[in-house]
């Protein structure tokens, strides 16, 4: 591609009469024209430090090469997004040789974090950075500074704003909403090519009154590996332990506020998800992770007797469930059939204050799981109640992406104005939007196809076993019965402006 048809697109700190960077590049202005899409194309000086400012930036990526968001310190063949990021900065000359490496030491955080395989378009990350003397001159929404760092970053991450940001503040605390969209191909819940608009609308209306079962404050243990969001029982106290209990505290209110879809490798064995279920079904402690529906599981199911639905009519100290594990949904809905070159999808948008580890896609899991008829209708119902352990599907993570965040001050109404400039200017959301349409939905399209991976194996598996017994199912309904009508009784008003699940949140 021709520089000079780069040059309409440079922000103004880039384009100075000798077309050289606007910054001083260690000690010497350099004649650098880097195209921020150009992984090749290398600065090989970086800028010349004036201070150190917290800055806030919006970063996007497509995770398909990556294990996910957070950095990693280990032996691994596929690198974090994280680990791009810092090394990019670092190449650009935004941290210095002796904090390279700590992101402690930079003050570094995140809005959110995604799995492995997960995609974003709004990732907010904060860090102390060393930033060029005339940073952000005639550039008020911090595009310049981004694109020299993109020019040190592979295609699949970029970087589309970097602002100053105030010292307060907290990029995972003010993260009030985040927005999600997973891309489900249509064939999937049985919208054929063939059908009729009519009938097609028929799924779409049918999907949804699944989806929006989701909505509202719930215990979402059944969805997630609740031991991680489990707070531990604490030992008796004495003089001597009272700060180990104060840290207990800070760790459970981090835990009630911690987002998404965080980094974790899964275990490949259907046999040993299996023993795990067993496990759950003695003293309900499972990790809850997709392996159930792998096929060598199959096999193991013969060898134990798996419990995959079941009650505590006793409370079970070693399986609390708390505060951390209720989140609210805001919106679970999907929108209408749409189409990526030859792929037929349908977008689920998933907004909420926060998420658990595997939360989303095991709510996508049970909804195809439900309108597949694999499962009951009423298993929605019954899984997000708090006294139920339901072992429910975990959908694929390749088509889950972040799109967007809402921010909000902690103690006092309003939004600090650099994050409303990252989450509404046009001039931020033009190269978010084009870096969807030109990078991120191709590669995600790959994963569209439901004749192959994953969905094929992923479809193939959840059809031969998801199934829970008859038995199993109505001892779950009866308690559920049971316990409902009981909290009918007891909260009885005539009219009360607190619906069921929030008092459920506090029933013993």
């Amino acid at each position: 591609m021709a520089v000079s048809s780069l040059r309409l697109h440079l922000p103004p700190l880039f384009t100075t009469a000798n077309r050289e960077w606007g910054f001083r590049l260690s000690n010497r202005i350099v004649d650098r024209r880097v195209c921020s899409c150009s992984h090749t194309e290398q600065s090989t000086d970086k800028w010349e430090s004036f201070r150190k400012k917290k800055v806030v930036m919006r970063v996007g990526y497509v995770g398909t090469n990556y294990r996910g968001l957070q950095m990693q310190r280990d032996e691994s063949s596929l690198p974090t997004i994280e680990e791009e990021l810092e090394a990019a900065i670092y190449k650009a000359g935004g941290i210095r040789d002796s904090n390279y490496g700590n992101l402690h030491k930079i003050g570094w955080a995140r809005s959110s974090r995604t799995d492995k395989g997960v995609h974003s378009l709004a990732t907010m990350i904060s860090l102390k950075m060393e930033i060029p003397e005339i940073a952000w001159k005639d550039d008020p929404s911090g595009i310049a500074l981004a694109n020299y760092i993109n020019s040190y970053l592979p295609q699949d991450i970029k970087v589309f704003s970097i602002l100053p940001s105030q010292r307060r503040f907290d990029a995972r605390r003010e993260c009030a909403v985040r927005k999600y969209s997973y891309l489900l191909p249509a064939e999937i819940i049985g919208i054929q090519r063939s059908l009729s608009t009519a009938e097609i609308d028929h799924h779409l209306s049918d999907f949804n009154d699944i989806l929006n079962a989701f909505e509202g404050d719930h215990p979402f243990h059944n969805y997630t590996i609740r031991a991680k969001y489990r707070k531990k029982v604490p030992a008796k106290q004495s003089p001597g332990n009272r700060l180990a209990s104060r840290r207990e505290k800070l760790s459970e209110e981090i835990l009630v506020s911690e987002t998404d879809e965080e980094e974790e490798e899964e275990d490949d064995s259907g046999v040993n998800e299996a023993i795990a279920l067993h496990s759950e079904g003695l003293n309900g402690n499972s990790s809850q992770s997709s392996n159930r529906y792998s096929g060598s599981n199959m096999r193991a199911r013969n060898l134990f007797p798996v419990v995959c639905a079941r009650w505590l009519y006793e409370p079970d100290e070693t399986d609390r469930i708390g505060a951390s594990h209720f989140r609210k949904i805001l919106r679970c809905s999907c929108g209408n059939l749409e189409r990526f070159l030859s792929a037929d999808y349908i977008d689920i948008s998933i907004v909420g204050e926060s998420f658990m580890l595997h939360q989303i896609r095991k709510m996508v899991g049970t909804a195809v799981a439900v309108k597949r008829e694999l499962l009951p209708r009423d298993i929605l119902k019954l899984s997000l109640s708090k006294f139920s352990r339901i072992v429910l599907p975990l959908a694929p993570s390749e088509v889950l992406i972040l799109k967007g965040n809402s921010f909000s001050l902690r103690n006092r109404p309003g939004t600090r104005p650099e994050m409303m400039t990252l989450v509404e200017s046009e001039d931020i959301l033009l190269p978010v939007n084009n870096f969807y349409t030109s990078v991120l939905l191709p590669q995600v399209s790959m994963f569209l196809d439901p004749s192959k991976s994953p969905w094929k194996e992923w479809v193939d598996n959840l059809d031969l076993n998801t199934s829970i017994t008859d038995s199993e199912l109505d001892n779950v309904r009866n308690a559920w019965n049971e316990w409902n009508e009981k909290f009918q009784r007891r909260n009885y008003l005539p009219y009360s402006g607190v619906d069921q699940c929030s008092c459920e949140r506090y029933a013993s």
